[in-house]
This record gives C-alpha cells, sequence and structure tokens, in this order.
C-alpha cells in the first residue's frame, strides 16, 4: 500500500470513528456545553431568581458594611444549641450573594443538613419569607455531574474523553478544514450543514481542547484514585500531605466545647488582610475539634493571573484556639505538578480575567454547543437523503430514534432551561424543599420533550419546541413584572447589569429559537412547492409541448 493510499486508509477509518462515535455522544455533550455555558454566569442567574439578594456590590474590602464577628456568633450558638455533636459544622457568612448567615452541618448519622439564620437576631429565616432556589448552581451541576453525584462525574468524564477522540479524529478527517472554514453555502442543505459545522468547529477548536482536558484534570483525583488509595488513608490525609497541612484528626470521643469562633475570624481577618468568607470546624464537641478560616477571593480588577491569587485559609485547634498553620493568599504549595492542575483548574472555571474572560467564555461555550448540534443535525440529513442499512431492516427504525434524540437533546434541552426559570416564578413560596421542586420542573419538562418528539412529525416536533422556547423566552420579562414587579428596563435603570443580563440574554435566545423555528418550516414546505409546481397544468402543458 502506498502513502498515499495509507493515509486515505487512516482518513475513512478516522470518519467512520468521527461520524458514529461523534452521534453517540454529541447528545449528551450539548447538554455538557448547553448547561455549561449558562453556568459561567451561575452567580447572575442566582440573584434573578432570589430577588431578595441585595444588587451586586463593588465593595470588596475589609469594610464591606458586615458584622463578621456578630455573624459568626450567631452561627457557632445556633450550632451548639441544635447540633453539639457531629461530624462536621460549617458556618458561611454574609455576602453579595446572601445577606442572611449559611449554616452546614453533618449529623452523628452522616445526614448533610443546612439553614439559613439572620444575621442580626440569629432567628432561623422561614422559606415563606423568601424565594429558596438552586438557582445558576443548577446549571453548574447538570454540567459536570447530571446531579448524580459521583457517578454522575465519571459519566460526564467518559463523554469528555469521547469528545477528545471526536476532536482529534475530526481534525484528521477533514484534511481541508481551515479552508473550509472560510466556506458557506446557504441553501445547500447537506453541504450547508457541513459548512456550519466546520465553521463553528474550527472557530472554537482550541477552546473545546482545552476545556475538555482541563474538565478531565479538575477531577483527576475522582478518575485516577488508585495511586492515592494505595499510599494514605483518605482522601483528605492525601491533600495535608501535598499542602503541607495540618493532619487530619480522628475523633476522641472525649467531650470538649468549641473555642470562641470570632476570636478565630478576628486573628484569621488580620494575617490575611481579607474579609473571612467561611468557617468550617471539624469533630465539633470533641477533643479532635479543628477549625480552618477560609478568607473570601478578590477579584483584583486588571489583573488576569492564571495561577490565581488565593483566598489563603489558616489553621486552628478547634479546642485551645491555637493557630497551627497559615496559608497566606497567593501562597502556592503541592510542587509544580499542583500549580500545574491549579491552572487548569482556574482555566475550567474562567477563574481569572472578570467579565471579559466570561463573556468570552459563554459565546465559545455556544459554539461548542452548536458544534455538537450541527453534527448531529448533519447525520440525519445526509442519511435522509442517502441511507446506508447499517441496521438491516431495522435502519428506518433506528434512524427514528436518532431523531427523537436529537429534537429532545437540543430543543427538548432548550425548552426545559428556560422553563426552569419559569419554574422559578410560578412554583408557590413556601413549600417544602422548593428547590428540588425546581430542578424537577426542569427534568418534567425535558422528558415531555421526549415524548413529544416521539409522538409528532419530526420538523412539526422541531418548529413547535422551538416556537415553545421561544415564547417563554421572550416573555421572561413579563412574567418576572407580573409575579416580583421587576424586569430589565428597571433593572438596567438601577444599575443591576447582572438581573438585567439575564433577561436580555433570554430575549436574544428566545429570538434566535424563532428565527430558527422559521427557517425550519420554510426550508420544509421547499420540497412540497417544488413538487407542486412540477405538477401545475401550466408545468404539464410545457412539458408536453418541449
Amino acid at each position: 500500500m502506498s502513502q498515499a493510499e495509507e493515509k486515505t486508509a487512516l482518513r475513512q477509518s478516522m470518519a467512520w470513528l468521527h461520524t458514529w462515535g461523534g452521534l453517540w455522544a454529541c447528545w449528551v455533550l450539548f447538554v455538557v456545553f448547553l448547561t455549561g455555558t449558562f453556568g459561567v454566569f451561575d452567580d447572575a442567574i442566582t440573584r434573578w431568581m432570589k430577588p431578595q439578594l441585595p444588587q451586586a456590590s463593588e465593595t470588596r474590602g475589609m469594610d464591606d458594611g458586615v458584622d463578621r464577628p456578630q455573624a459568626v456568633r450567631l452561627g457557632q450558638a445556633y450550632l451548639s444549641e441544635h447540633v453539639p455533636r457531629s461530624h462536621f459544622w460549617g458556618i458561611g457568612l454574609p455576602n453579595d450573594n446572601d445577606a442572611a448567615v449559611r449554616l452546614f452541618w453533618e449529623d452523628q448519622n452522616e445526614q448533610f443538613h443546612n439553614i439559613r439564620i439572620d444575621a442580626t437576631s440569629g432567628e432561623p429565616i422561614k422559606a415563606t419569607d423568601e424565594r429558596e432556589s438552586e438557582g445558576g448552581h443548577h446549571f453548574v451541576h447538570m454540567h459536570f455531574e447530571f446531579h448524580a453525584g459521583t457517578a454522575g462525574i465519571w459519566f460526564v468524564g467518559f463523554f469528555t474523553m469521547a469528545m477528545l477522540v471526536g476532536l482529534v479524529s475530526g481534525v484528521i478527517t477533514h484534511k481541508r478544514i481551515f479552508k473550509d472554514f472560510f466556506t458557506f453555502r446557504p441553501g445547500k442543505a447537506q453541504r450547508s450543514w457541513l459548512d456550519a459545522h466546520n465553521a463553528v468547529s474550527v472557530l472554537s477548536l482550541p477552546f473545546q481542547l482545552m476545556i475538555a482536558y482541563t474538565g478531565l484534570a479538575t477531577f483527576y483525583m475522582l478518575y485516577m484514585p488508585a495511586g492515592i488509595a494505595v499510599h494514605y488513608p483518605s482522601d483528605d490525609a492525601y491533600f495535608a500531605n501535598l499542602l503541607t497541612q495540618p493532619e487530619p484528626r480522628e475523633e476522641t470521643g472525649i467531650d470538649a466545647p468549641v473555642t470562641a469562633l470570632d476570636a478565630l475570624l478576628l486573628s484569621s481577618e488580620q494575617q490575611l488582610q481579607r474579609p473571612v468568607s467561611f468557617v468550617s470546624v471539624e469533630h465539633p464537641g470533641d477533643s479532635s475539634a479543628s477549625v480552618v478560616t477560609f478568607g473570601r477571593f478578590i477579584e483584583k480588577t486588571g489583573e488576569y493571573r492564571l495561577l490565581g491569587d488565593g483566598a489563603g485559609q489558616v489553621f486552628f485547634d478547634g479546642v485551645s484556639g491555637a493557630q497551627l498553620d497559615l496559608q497566606a493568599p497567593g501562597e502556592l504549595r503541592g510542587g509544580a505538578a499542583q500549580d500545574v492542575q491549579s491552572v487548569m483548574r482556574n482555566l475550567h472555571f474562567a477563574a481569572f480575567g472578570g467579565h471579559a474572560a466570561r463573556w468570552l467564555y459563554f459565546i465559545c461555550g455556544l459554539a461548542g454547543a452548536a458544534m455538537m448540534a450541527t453534527g448531529a443535525i448533519l447525520f440525519m440529513v445526509k442519511r435522509r437523503q442517502r441511507a446506508l442499512n447499517e441496521f438491516g431492516a431495522r435502519t428506518p427504525q433506528v434512524y427514528r430514534v436518532i431523531e427523537v434524540l436529537n429534537i429532545a437533546s437540543i430543543s427538548g434541552l432548550s425548552l426545559a432551561c428556560i422553563a426552569f426559570f419559569w419554574g422559578n416564578r410560578l412554583i408557590p413560596l413556601g413549600i417544602a424543599d422548593r428547590p428540588e421542586w425546581e430542578v424537577a420542573a426542569f427534568f418534567v419538562v425535558w422528558l415531555l420533550t421526549f415524548v413529544h418528539a416521539a409522538w409528532r412529525p419530526a420538523t412539526r416536533a422541531w418548529v413547535e419546541q422551538l416556537l415553545a422556547t421561544a415564547l417563554l423566552c421572550l416573555t421572561l420579562p413579563l412574567l418576572n413584572w407580573l409575579v416580583v414587579g421587576d424586569q430589565f428596563i428597571r433593572y438596567l435603570q438601577r444599575g443591576d447589569g447582572e438581573r438585567a443580563g439575564v433577561e436580555l440574554v433570554a430575549i436574544a435566545l428566545g429570538l434566535l429559537c424563532l428565527w430558527t423555528a422559521r427557517r425550519v418550516w420554510q426550508k420544509s414546505q421547499q420540497p412540497a412547492t417544488a413538487k407542486a409546481r412540477r405538477n401545475s397544468p401550466r408545468t404539464a402543458s410545457v412539458e408536453v409541448a418541449s
């Protein structure tokens, strides 16, 4: 076999791998990319979904108007009264996103609990008083674990590896990929979809490679646990050794009260020179108790350090209050390998560059989602024109299943995402587990789109789901005005760019869905129009005359 024949054979094998491997992975990866794109602005979405939160403040220094010692005293008093002995306490101090004190604990049965208390009175905040919501964190959890915990992380990791394979095989398959990037032929059916797929793929190829690889590197400990399990008794022990931090302590069973946390907070802030955002207590009520105070991350305008500023943390003995260790802001521990992992983590989470970097990630994320969508649609366009009978007599049924999955995974997911926002405004206040009801509404709507796609003809399913998505997006400000009394114009007048941005992006995506639905419908009518012209009396007479 000649060298040219070998190259052709390699390209053909890569084309098969890219086509079929990409098809089975693209549905999951579309979900990962679209929800991850929205998750870039999870704080802004959370602020929109919780109208009770204050407008984002530019105050970043020590004097931010929060009485943190009082807040941590109230948090410790509540936890000491209700759960004096537990595996873990956590006290989240008031910040721009939440004016309340957030309390977390893990009881003796290893059940996790949380509550919010007023930062002034220490009284629990009733669910009827505020709009509880998962907020933008829902999209973050969908992005990396589909709300399925460790199993979900493994699931997403598998398809992320498939994505890397798809990217490499795609580059090998398209030998003229960069030339094709500058070529777009509209109205050419399969050719147009291929041009669109090539364009968005090449445009965002560096971003796709970076985001996939760094996503895997972020969870290296979970994906490659064998080395850690062999050499360390626990993950905490591994990180303590790697980062030269105090070793985790075993419970002794000897009762001992937790020292005053407000004094530790003041000491930490003095040394870190920044506000403390979170206080963690391991084994409260036991003589082995230990305390860690975490500084607040401060994003400095004009700084774009990928290695990160690092918020800093201080370690204390939880009973005596003696300081055990100090990791100053910006101090790097763990060696070169940990530094590299830190860079990759910051790259993946856009933890640098401020709003400019986040908008860049948002645009590239949408391009990545478009790459998945156009690839899935291209497969069906090609098979509709030239079926290969890969599955014998069952090939039409398999193609139908693929088309249903295309519709529900692309337009159906988009509809479920905007339905999540509507659920936030329509689900009554004060019901138990309200954030879980919002997430449930998202999954119910998404499941119904699969049923709808299977029930309706393909073109009508596409158009109807896109129109429903456009309707919900375009009327979201109206819903917000009717329920809360606010909308993007009033947000802009108050200078609340985050909440206004959520509604303006929803309107833009609604217009995009409306335009897409119109194009799909027009395209579906072209064959019928051409057939009608061929069968018209005038055309027939011309053909006879000729």
